[in-house]
């Protein structure tokens, strides 16, 4: 028999609905075998057997010569035996003659033949009405378990799909239904309560606690940054000395960009409000920055977008740490070749000729401290991990195809949330 509980996407009512079936399928055959049984049985009991006796005893006075028998008319003796039966084996037959059964007994003895017949159409009839009947039971039990199990099942998961509902809708841990229930369904509610309340515990730390690193980071990289400006401003005649006060004042922006977005990102995304940003600026901005890596390796940087500028509604700190990790990942893991950036109207594409992604990583790419093994893919294992939160949480997309040649290829979607348009301007 099939197991009706495989696939793991049934759904609890159909389990239980097939559940019902199947024990009533079992049951139901049982009884019906049964029934089939007993009416054979009974034919032995009420037709073969009498017939046998009943042509015993007639033997026996044909043997003894008394003659004389209620069964005379259906009882023939070596030439009066009707041609239709004379070619019977000994025992015990059935035979239809016009429409009728009869039921004959052929016996030798000795020298003489003997038939003794039966008309059995009656019980035949009889019979097949109490077949009929149980196969129309048995037909409507399987449809009467199904009902009710696809009733039953209803009333059943009920308070599971209530529970499931007030999850789904983040009700209040002290407002989801059956807590209070001292069964199963309630020791359920209680465990999704606590477990609920621990996980808003736990984002709440979290939020607090990034929101607190990225204010009190914020002012020393703001003393930081008046520092390397003033720098600048002192070192105008020593060009030396001031391209390095550059880059610190360069590098200092960069790191007060990524504090803000962590501060952001420690913020519900339906509380930020986007503003209109230059992805073809942004894009441009990230490609120049990350050249440097590429000094003294045989590996190109190619950028290329639409003639037209084009225009995101999002926040610049939160695009800029997503794209900044793609170009970054896609620099540092190309030890030769070409890392091309394209960047579309609805989406921005980092394709790479690196070493591409072992199969074991792919399935985790995006989870936090998952890289591959060897120096090639040396890394905290988080960069991927950033960009897939940056992006839910502007509502954009990532997603990752291994190029059919060698190295790797990640496509950001702009388009995946209705709340960010695209714009494109003429430059």
């Amino acid at each position: 028999m099939v197991d009706i509980f495989k696939g793991r996407d049934r759904s609890f009512r159909s389990r239980i609905a097939l559940a019902f079936t199947g024990m009533a399928f079992v049951i139901c055959t049982f009884f019906s075998a049964t029934a089939f049984l007993a009416v054979e049985l009974s034919e032995d009991k009420l037709v073969y057997e009498r017939l046998i006796k009943d042509a015993d005893e007639l033997i026996v006075r044909h043997q003894q010569n008394m003659g004389g028998s209620l069964w005379d008319d259906n009882f023939f003796v070596n030439e009066q035996i009707p041609e239709i039966y004379r070619h019977l084996s000994d025992g015990v037959h059935e035979v239809k003659i016009d429409g009728h059964e009869t039921t004959v007994l052929m016996r030798r003895v000795g020298t003489n033949t003997y038939v003794a017949t039966s008309d059995t159409s009656d019980f035949e009839l009889t019979e097949d009405a109490i077949f009929v009947a149980v196969i129309a039971g048995f037909i409507a039990s399987i449809l009467l378990a199904l009902g009710m199990g696809l009733f039953l099942s209803r009333r059943i998961v009920a308070p599971v799909t209530e529970l499931a509902s007030a999850v789904e809708q983040n009700e209040d841990c002290s407002q989801l239904p059956l807590v209070e229930q001292q069964n199963e369904v309630g020791l359920l509610a209680r465990a999704f309560a606590n477990r609920s309340r621990q996980m808003q515990q736990f984002l709440a730390d979290e939020k607090l606690f990034t929101g607190d690193v990225s204010h009190e980071l914020r002012t020393p990289l703001t003393i930081m940054l008046g520092a390397a400006e003033l720098l600048e401003v002192r070192l105008q005649n020593e060009p030396d000395n001031l391209a390095v006060a550059q880059r610190i004042t360069r590098i200092a922006n960069e790191a007060t960009e990524r504090v803000s977005a962590l501060l952001l990102l420690s913020q519900s995304p339906e509380t930020l409000k986007g503003t209109l940003l230059s992805l073809t600026h942004l894009v441009t901005r990230e490609v120049d920055r990350y050249r440097q890596m590429l000094d003294g390796k045989p590996v190109q940087l190619r950028f290329s977008h639409p003639s037209e500028e084009v225009w995101v509604n999002a926040r610049g700190e939160l695009a800029g740490i997503a794209i900044g990790n793609l170009i970054r990942n896609a620099c540092q893991y190309t030890e030769q070749g070409v890392v091309q950036v394209t960047l579309a109207t609805d989406r921005l594409i980092v394709e790479d000729e690196g070493a591409g992604l072992p199969e074991n990583v792919r399935t985790r790419l995006f989870s936090r401290n998952v890289r591959g093994h060897g120096k090639e893919y040396a890394g905290s294992g988080l960069g991927l991990a950033i960009v897939k939160r940056v992006a839910t949480h502007m509502g954009w997309q990532i997603n990752y195809e291994p190029r059919t040649s060698q190295g790797s290829c990640f496509t950001l979607r702009f388009l995946s949330a209705p709340s960010h348009d695209i714009y494109v301007a003429e430059s």
